[in-house]
Order: C-alpha cells, then sequence, then structure tokens
C-alpha cells in the first residue's frame, strides 16, 4: 500500500471510496492519513460538509487503517459513532487520520479523526469492525 502515498484513490475495490477521490498522504500499519477537497455535491443545504458525508469519509478512513495491517480475513463495519465539532466549507481541503486502536481476533477498534484547513479537530468518530472469516481480496494500486 505504501506505494499508493500521493496517489488519489480513485482505482480502489470500495466504489464509496473511489467516489471520495482522496489522496493517501502516509501510510503504516494501523495507521493512515488522507486528504480531499469537499466538492459540491458532498455539501448540505448551507454550503458546508454534509454529515453524511463525514460519516463516509470515517468509515472509509477507519476500515483503510484497518486494512493496512495486512490481515487476511475480511473484517465489516459493526458500528459508527460520530462527535461533529464544526463545520468545513464546500472547496476547503480537509485531512482524515484513521488508526487501529485494537485488533482482536473477533472484533477490531478504530477511530478517525477529520481536520480543517487550520488543524481544528471537525469530526471524531470511532467504529467497531468484525471479523467476518471470509478471505480478503487483494488490494492491488
Amino acid at each position: 500500500m505504501k506505494l499508493w502515498v500521493g496517489r488519489t484513490m480513485t482505482e480502489t475495490r470500495s466504489s464509496a471510496g473511489a467516489w471520495l477521490q482522496y489522496r493517501l498522504d502516509h501510510i503504516e500499519p494501523g495507521h493512515v492519513e488522507v486528504s480531499l477537497e469537499i466538492r459540491p455535491e458532498m455539501t448540505n443545504p448551507v454550503g458546508n460538509l454534509h454529515g453524511g458525508m463525514g460519516a463516509m469519509i470515517c468509515d472509509e478512513i477507519c476500515g483503510l487503517a484497518f486494512y493496512s495491517l495486512g490481515r487476511s480475513t475480511y473484517y465489516t463495519t459493526v458500528n459508527l459513532t460520530l462527535d461533529y465539532l464544526y463545520s468545513a466549507p464546500k472547496g476547503s481541503r480537509i485531512k482524515a487520520v484513521g488508526k487501529v486502536l485494537r485488533h482482536g481476533k473477533k472484533i477490531s477498534n478504530t477511530e478517525c479523526y477529520i481536520y480543517n484547513e487550520t488543524g481544528e479537530v471537525i469530526i471524531h468518530a470511532k467504529s467497531n469492525l468484525v471479523n467476518t472469516d471470509k478471505p480478503v481480496f487483494t488490494l492491488t494500486p
């Protein structure tokens, strides 16, 4: 996955993730950092990042952080809890940081922070992923 650093992720197994068009800025096992621009189709009626889009970004980045561990079985999200702290306007660039807090045989705990251009946390999310015991797909750049 280190081959992807600096690239905009438009060709991934996650169609939602590809639609986000985030750039992978940093990756190491259990930790990822991405950035993306808030496009008009990501906004609410007042022109800020829509809460549902924030949730999708967090879910995607929590999953990416988990898959950076290189596990052999597929884990899927079973819950996602978010705190919306500040807004970010259309056209601004946000940074999302995903971390694996604990990886277990059945459940893994992850979190995501989204920052605005001034470095304020605008969204904090926690998510649990459950092991499906199904073989994971191959991630290729």
